[in-house]
């Protein structure tokens, strides 16, 4: 069956997602030493990320929204410091916008504007980053979060959620994500054509089937899709 759709991860797929949390998280901090100095005395950088960390333990049935755990941990520190719930709206804003000033992997932006022309595009992520502010919404059709499902990948409803009310079928739909059990494996188990973005030569998993298909970037990605789709592509940049 042809591919007529692709689906992206987000977070290590198009981006490295780990230097932008980590940035953003001494943003916040530096927020919170500046205007709610109370809720950080003993605290540093990392004991912001445990406690956000332990509000997955405390709110186990929330455990699938990034943005609840870190809001609420941020409001239990406001709580213990005698400051109003205001400070973890604030301090969250502030997180959020310095969580959405990633650097796009170099292939991603012409990628995307190519793919875009040929291809349904869609995202599904677990995580929380804001494609607008980004500046890619306006690639995909449907971008659907784990918050918004209420699972996390690599529960079918995350994959399935895409597609609904699309007139795909998962057969036709190519999902490209970095992690083997999240993303290739999730994919596969729901019928979709999974592709795994190696971005950085990582061995695979003993414990899973091999990918079916291995990329590096989405110029091979892009390749492989011309391939798979009879030259379309290449008809296209040809027209």
């Amino acid at each position: 069956m042809s591919i007529r759709a692709v689906c992206f991860d987000l977070d290590n797929t198009l981006w490295d997602v780990w230097p932008v949390i980590r940035r953003a998280e001494h943003v916040m901090y530096d927020f919170l030493v500046q205007r709610y100095p109370k809720a950080v005395a003993s605290m540093t950088v990392e004991s912001l990320r445990a406690a956000r960390a332990q509000a997955a333990s405390l709110y186990p049935h929330m455990a699938h929204d990034f943005s609840f755990l870190r809001h609420q941990s941020l409001r239990d520190q406001a709580a213990a410091a005698g400051y109003p719930a205001s400070m973890a709206d604030e301090a969250f804003e502030v997180f959020m916008r310095a969580r959405s000033q990633v650097e796009l992997y170099a292939d991603v932006p012409a990628g995307l504007q190519l793919l875009h022309r040929r291809y349904r595009l869609f995202s599904a992520s677990n995580g929380n980053a804001d494609l607008a502010q980004i500046g890619i919404q306006h690639f995909f059709e449907r971008s659907v979060t784990a918050r918004q499902v209420g699972v996390l990948k690599p529960d079918p409803a995350m994959f399935l959620k895409v597609i609904e009310d699309t007139g795909l079928s998962p057969a036709e739909v190519a999902f490209v994500g970095d992690d083997p059990e999240l993303d290739v494996e999730g994919a596969r188990r729901v019928g979709m054509r999974p592709v795994w973005m190696d971005r950085d030569a990582a061995p695979w998993p003993a414990t899973l089937e091999p990918p079916p298909v291995r990329v590096t970037d989405l110029a091979e990605l892009i390749a492989w899709l011309e391939t798979s789709s009879a030259g379309r592509i290449r008809a296209l940049e040809n027209a």
